[in-house]
C-alpha cells in the first residue's frame, strides 16, 4: 500500500512542478469555498423558519374536514336526500408538549421533602431546536345542525342522530336535524 502512495506522489511531482502545486490547492481551496456560499444560497428550507401548525390541524380546516366528511356519509344513509352539515367547535388546537419530570428527595431525621422540577423535551432539527410534540388535542365540538331532505321523517331523524353522535362522540341533545 505504501508503494502505491509512493507511485501516485511520484506522478505528481512529475506532472506539477512546485509553484503549479501551489497553484492547484489554492484553485481547488478557493473552488470548495465557492461550492459552500452557494450551497447556502440555495438552500432548500429556511432555517429560521417559525414553527406553524400543520395546515390539517388548524381550527378551519379541521371543522371543514369533519363537515365534509360527515356530509358524504350521511348522505349514504336510505332515506336523508341531499343533506348539509354545520358544526361549531370551541377553541383551537393544542399541542402538549412532551416534559421531562425530576423529583428529588430529601430525608431528614424528623421530617422530609420532595421537589419537582419539569423540563420541556428538545429535539435538535438540523438548525433550529424544537420541543417535541407528545400529543395533538383537537377541538371541543359544541353543536350539529344537520339539515335534509328526509328531516321530517321520525325514523330518518334518528339514524342521523345515532350516526352523529356515534361518529363525533357528543350526546344527540347536541344535534339538531331539520327538512331541508
Amino acid at each position: 500500500m505504501n508503494e502505491r502512495i509512493e507511485q501516485i506522489k511520484e506522478n505528481i511531482n512529475k506532472r506539477f512542478p512546485k509553484e503549479k502545486k501551489i497553484t492547484l490547492f489554492v484553485v481547488i481551496g478557493l473552488i470548495g469555498i465557492l461550492l459552500i456560499f452557494l450551497s447556502e444560497l440555495f438552500e432548500s428550507e429556511p432555517k429560521d423558519k417559525s414553527y406553524e401548525l400543520p395546515l390539517s390541524l388548524k381550527t378551519t380546516e379541521y371543522k371543514k374536514e369533519i363537515e365534509n366528511e360527515l356530509t358524504e356519509i350521511l348522505s349514504q344513509i336510505q332515506g336523508v336526500g341531499n343533506v348539509k352539515v354545520m358544526i361549531t367547535i370551541e377553541g383551537t388546537s393544542e399541542y402538549v408538549f412532551a416534559q421531562e419530570i425530576n423529583t428529588q428527595q430529601d430525608k431528614q431525621s424528623d421530617s422530609s421533602s420532595e421537589s419537582f422540577q419539569n423540563k420541556y423535551v428538545i429535539i435538535d432539527n438540523g438548525s433550529k431546536k424544537e420541543a417535541l410534540v407528545e400529543k395533538v388535542l383537537k377541538p371541543k365540538i359544541n353543536g350539529v345542525i344537520v339539515v335534509c331532505e328526509g328531516g321530517d321523517s321520525l325514523v330518518v331523524k334518528e339514524k342521523v342522530y345515532k350516526a352523529v353522535s356515534t361518529v363525533l362522540a357528543i350526546s344527540s341533545t347536541r344535534v339538531c336535524v331539520v327538512r331541508g
